[in-house]
């Protein structure tokens, strides 16, 4: 049976209909003062509020597919134009800023699915401007009854749903495994698909391994059990293959340090500057890795080619010498064997030496993109999960961070300048691509504690998995008819597994975007 498409009104409420509707809905006052009209075929249906507060809980309790936003005193078909109010005295004003705070990146609707009515007036005029700078996605000034339906038709009919994406940032062994948690905690509310059966996949660093992995068919918990200890395709992961010292390159650039040194030193600074020249790349080789993944990646069953994967994989990586974002498996890439591929994506320098393929060198993706959730779109996707382990702690401490080391510190810096970019990156692509539904899941509260610091953590992983899926659970039941929403639209069941999911406050909190 057909979900009735559900579209929620916030502003005045004055006589039997306020909303003009009678022609098309059947209004009846509802026992805590809101309206609720329903068209006879009960395919539709309008809740209207005139107080913000009970709007938000509406927001809370039920997936919208359409917010109506009245700012004028007089509510369509009830005057001309009526005069409008000052925006932040609105209750569609006050619902927006509850909905829409300054500098957030997640909301608890799609902005594209915000209709906004204003007036002819310089009150309308600054409405409209108001709401222009939050991306919402369509103001109208005093529409016709007619003009006004038109444009909610067009926002409630179905459309034809493109691609489900998965976009895995990085974020070293942590990372790795806080994602996995998050997506063995979304695979336990699928009901007739897998979290390895959606459409495509990309992934950067820690989230190239995962990816890789993903689109070949294997599932988040033999994912989960391969590296808490091996599962019948994939053996446990070990601390060789992840810390072999960069023996090779320390041997390579001995002797040249040792002949440059005999001459009184090459560069401006003699000896100084090729004793600079002599320190490795990275502190790992990386070898034993790359071996890790080829071995499995060419196991029976799966494949080490990008145009054999069951599922598109894009996997991010940047070009050290020009510091150009590289996507392995798009055209031109498509050629690279995928541990190879994995192996650049994960480059993160100066823990790992650089990846040579086809005569140029690659380090981590991380250095110029996230998760590349704009290439997921370009795919075709409607609906990104993105999933960034890389956040900052954040403390009230000073000292916090200092006190930690050096190594804690770094990492403070490196996390905190790509969670920057990626919040810009994150707002711009909302505003670009306002009808797709991106879900980003990403560190919060103790979770943050237990990712800081270096990216390294090989003995945590136990913690971290299990922390991550605990707390995702909690995170997708705080979000659920949203996500149920979408899946559904995607043709994808979404159930709770322990039953119906309870509303919880805060629910549109930064640890989970919603609809962004």
């Amino acid at each position: 049976m057909t979900r009735p498409r559900v579209m929620l009104y916030v502003g005045p409420l004055e006589g039997p209909d306020p909303l003009g509707l009678s022609r098309a809905f059947t209004p009846r006052r509802t026992a805590d003062g809101a309206l609720r009209y329903e068209t006879s075929s009960g395919r539709r249906e309008l809740w209207a509020f005139d107080d913000p507060e009970r709007a938000f809980a509406f927001l809370e309790r039920r997936a919208v597919d359409v917010l109506l936003l009245e700012l004028r005193d007089r509510p369509p078909g009830q005057g001309e134009t009526g005069r409008t109010q000052p925006f932040d005295q609105t209750a569609a004003g006050r619902l927006v800023a509850r909905l829409f705070p300054e500098g957030e990146v997640v909301a608890g609707i799609q902005r594209a699915r915000v209709l906004a009515l204003v007036g002819p007036d310089a009150g309308g005029t600054d409405a409209a401007y108001r709401l222009g700078q939050l991306g919402v996605g369509d103001v109208l000034c005093a529409p016709s009854w007619d003009a006004l339906h038109r444009r909610l038709d067009g926002l409630t009919r179905e459309v034809a749903p493109g691609k489900i994406a998965v976009c895995l940032a990085g974020g070293g062994i942590e990372g790795l495994l806080y994602e996995i948690g998050v997506l063995r905690a979304l695979d336990a509310f699928f009901v007739n698909r897998r979290v390895e059966d959606l459409d495509l996949f990309c992934g950067i660093s820690a989230g190239a391994v995962l990816g890789a992995f993903l689109a070949n068919g294997l599932g988040p918990d033999e994912i989960a059990r391969a590296f808490a200890g091996g599962s019948a395709r994939v053996r446990a992961i070990g601390k060789s293959e992840l810390f072999f010292p960069n023996v090779a390159e320390v041997g390579a650039r001995l002797p040249v340090l040792l002949s440059e040194i005999a001459r009184g030193g090459v560069g401006p600074r003699g000896a100084l500057s090729s004793l600079s020249r002599s320190v490795p790349s990275g502190a790992f080789s990386g070898a034993r890795l790359r071996h890790y993944l080829r071995h499995h990646l060419e196991q029976p069953g799966l494949t080490n080619d990008f145009r054999k994967l069951r599922r598109p994989l894009f996997v991010g990586a940047t070009d050290q010498d020009t510091s150009e974002a590289v996507l392995f498996g798009s055209p031109g890439y498509e050629h690279v064997p995928i541990h190879r591929a994995v192996r650049a994506s994960a480059a993160l320098v100066p823990f790992y030496e650089p990846e040579k393929i086809d005569g140029r060198w690659y380090i981590d993706g991380s250095f110029t993109r996230t998760t590349n959730m704009r290439v997921a779109v370009e795919q075709g996707a409607t609906m990104v999960v993105l999933v960034d382990p890389l956040v900052p702690v954040r403390s009230d401490d000073p000292g916090y961070v200092r006190a930690r080391g050096g190594i804690f510190s770094g990492m403070q810096a490196v996390k905190a300048l790509i969670n920057g970019r990626f919040d810009k990156a994150v707002r711009a692509i909302r505003e670009m691509y306002p009808e797709v539904s991106f879900y980003l899941f990403r560190p919060h509260g103790d979770e943050m504690r237990v990712l800081s610091g270096s990216p390294m953590k090989y003995f945590f992983r136990r913690e971290i998995e299990e922390l991550a899926y605990r707390s995702t659970l909690a995170k997708v039941r705080a979000a659920f008819p949203e996500l149920e929403r979408d899946f559904a639209r995607h043709g994808v069941v979404f159930r709770d597994p322990n039953g119906p999911a309870a509303p919880e406050s805060g629910r549109f909190a930064p640890s989970v975007g919603i609809g962004i």
